[in-house]
């Protein structure tokens, strides 16, 4: 488990600050505005962060030695 968040996390995380992916286009193919760009960089950056805290903690609770 760790390491799925672990690949999840890194993903969101450089979606977000390279600004590429499929979540920076609408539906119809056409860009979004500054904005929802902005939202989206951040949403992406949060939920990257919190994803690879959680690899973090359950890797910690993976490997340690009750």
């Amino acid at each position: 488990m760790p390491f799925l968040a672990f690949i999840g996390g890194a993903y969101f995380f450089f979606v977000g600050i390279t600004g590429k992916g499929r979540a920076f286009k609408s539906k119809m193919g056409t860009p979004l505005s500054e904005k929802e760009v902005k939202t989206v960089k951040i949403t992406y950056i949060i939920v990257g962060a919190l994803l690879l805290l959680a690899a973090i903690v359950s890797g910690i609770e993976l490997f340690s030695v009750a």
